[in-house]
């Protein structure tokens, strides 16, 4: 019953999670505690909450993003760490597009060589480990950004700015 009580106190006196994350975002469990400490300390400083627009992806999902980023024309190689592991989706793209297959099978392609990747232990994706999300930025000042960054990088969670991209937003990578 004590047990009972003191969890009601501590929900009804600590500040909730302030953030919320778009339908079907998968937040891994691993990294939610600190996901949730950013959220809060982010909150304290800008009374705002937190988006989280992406997280846990499996291959079929990371293919369809890497497809349509290579279909507009994005340097896909330069905008992930593991470069080998995106030239290899791209080279598989590149011949995909030779061989003339419709976009169907463009994406199973891609598919197939992510899953490959991953069942090697090979990830072209933090988020294909379950060690990233994304927050959105778009709505946030010059000065809600730098108390994002700094709060983020207290809790020793690293911080890629994608804000520049087609998708502004935050990649916070947990791993």
């Amino acid at each position: 019953m004590l047990r009972g009580l003191i969890f009601l106190w501590l929900a009804s006196g600590t500040p909730t999670p302030v953030y919320s994350q778009l339908e079907g975002v998968e937040i891994p469990a691993a990294v939610e505690p600190r996901l949730r400490a950013l959220a809060t300390a982010y909150h304290r400083v800008t009374g705002k909450s937190l988006v989280i627009t992406d997280g846990t992806r499996r291959p079929a999902t990371q293919a369809a993003l890497m497809l349509r980023n290579l279909e507009r024309g994005d340097n896909v190689v330069r905008g992930y760490a593991n470069k080998r592991a995106a030239a290899a989706v791209k080279a598989v793209w590149d011949a995909a597009r030779r061989d003339k297959v419709d976009d169907a099978e463009k994406l199973a392609r891609l598919t197939a060589v992510i899953s490959s990747q991953v069942a090697d232990g090979d990830y072209v994706s933090k988020h294909l480990r379950e060690g990233a999300v994304d927050v959105r930025c778009s709505d946030m000042s010059v000065a809600e950004r730098a108390a994002f960054v700094t709060a983020a990088r207290t809790l020793g969670i690293a911080v890629v700015d994608e804000s520049r991209t087609a998708t502004p937003h935050f990649h916070l990578n947990f791993v």
